[in-house]
């Protein structure tokens, strides 16, 4: 293993260092480091022609683009300026434990298929291991520049998943104690059954709506903006945390609203046809949706870029002040029959109830509407008259 040369990515203000070594050292450092990365996409069970194809380059000695990793910021904590760090350092900082792939898990699992295939065969097994690799290493990277990395170098067959970028931002949250509240992934297959559980994805778009004014979900090349935007919050909210906020207020809301309608709940009705569609059976169904979340970032990030909020203490405030407006029942009904007339009517069903929600959100907590200013049943039915005039 040697290093060929140093450069400095201006961008993400890290230092990548060139190295050459074979592909055994490479392949006794990545066999721990695919056991233990929490930034690791699945193994892309398509393409097999494509690395079958690529195993037999190997054997003859192909050369293949560079295999990039990167150090954990956390173990370069005692690093004052990786600038100036001698070749010593660096090599000695070359340990799976240290280690991330950002660009080249598929490249990694095909070595990894062609060295089991010859393990019988020593000579050839002998042959393949002192075959040279290039690979680059970025030098403590943060959370966002990692992200930032990875998706601008995988471009190409097997982009990661918008859930699992999304993971990756957040993923802080998931260990983290928030008033209470409890963050879940797809695969933790929990099923969210109460106030104060939800799923991570749903949450973590609802805030990208906050962040983005927009109701509508994250897209790929939107989340490069949305690093833009986190950049840009870094640096102007180092003594707060948005994000937390964000939860604990639509919580709140949450907790506020299911009083309101005491505990409403469907399954307990009698004066209802039961086989009608329903898009909740109770306050926590409804608004634990990605579409209401979503709808309620926007709503609060329009009105907060309009200057009619604050912040979210604002917010709590009001939250607090908020009134049914009239019969419990009829306006829980009517806010599942306005669902339903655009589940009827839409095209695209998801897109226009997040759109929907946003418009109830941004009437029930903007000051200037009188008829429905923390009034939740005239938030519902002015929300829908908006609607038909604007979709």
């Amino acid at each position: 293993m040697k290093i060929i040369n140093k450069l400095n990515d201006k961008r993400i203000q890290a230092l990548n260092v060139l190295f050459e070594m074979s592909i055994k050292e490479y392949s006794e450092i990545a066999h721990s480091i695919t056991k233990d990365n929490e930034y690791q996409r699945k193994r892309v069970k398509g393409s097999s022609t494509v690395y079958k194809l690529l195993r037999e380059d190997l054997r003859l000695g192909c050369l293949i683009p560079p295999i990039v990793l990167a150090i954990r910021i956390e173990k370069m904590q005692k690093v004052l300026n990786p600038d100036s760090m001698k070749d010593e350092a660096i090599l000695a900082l070359i340990k799976p434990e240290n280690l991330i792939i950002l660009d080249g898990l598929q490249r990694t699992f095909t070595l990894f298929d062609l060295i089991n295939e010859l393990k019988n065969n020593k000579e050839d097994l002998n042959k393949l291991y002192d075959h040279p690799l290039r690979i680059e290493v970025y030098m403590g990277l943060n959370k966002i520049a990692i992200l930032y990395r990875m998706l601008t170098l995988n471009t190409g067959q097997t982009p990661m998943s918008i859930r699992h970028q999304i993971e990756i931002l957040y993923s802080d949250y998931l260990s983290a104690q928030i008033e209470g509240i409890s963050l879940y992934r797809e695969v933790d297959n929990k099923k969210i059954t109460k106030i104060g559980d939800y799923s991570f994805k749903d949450v973590t778009e609802g805030f990208n709506s906050y962040l983005d004014r927009d109701e509508l979900g994250i897209n790929r090349s939107e989340l490069l903006e949305n690093i833009q935007n986190l950049e840009t919050l870094a640096n102007e909210n180092e003594s707060s945390d948005l994000f937390r906020q964000y939860i604990i207020t639509y919580n709140n809301l949450i907790k506020k609203l299911d009083a309101l309608f005491e505990k409403w709940d469907f399954t307990t009705e009698s004066d209802y046809d039961k086989n009608k569609y329903v898009f909740g059976n109770n306050i926590f169904e409804i608004f634990t949706k990605s579409q209401a979340l979503t709808g309620f970032g926007a709503a609060i990030g329009k009105l907060k870029f309009n200057l009619i909020i604050t912040d979210f203490d604002a917010i709590n405030k009001a939250i607090e002040k908020i009134t049914v407006g009239g019969d419990n029942k009829k306006i829980i009904w009517d806010l599942l029959n306005c669902l339903d007339e655009i589940k009827l009517k839409a095209k695209n069903i998801g897109y226009y109830q997040r759109i929907y929600f946003g418009y109830l959100f941004k009437e029930l907590f903007n000051k200037n509407e009188t008829e429905s200013y923390l009034n939740i049943g005239g938030a519902i039915q002015n929300a829908y008259k908006l609607y038909k005039i604007k979709v």
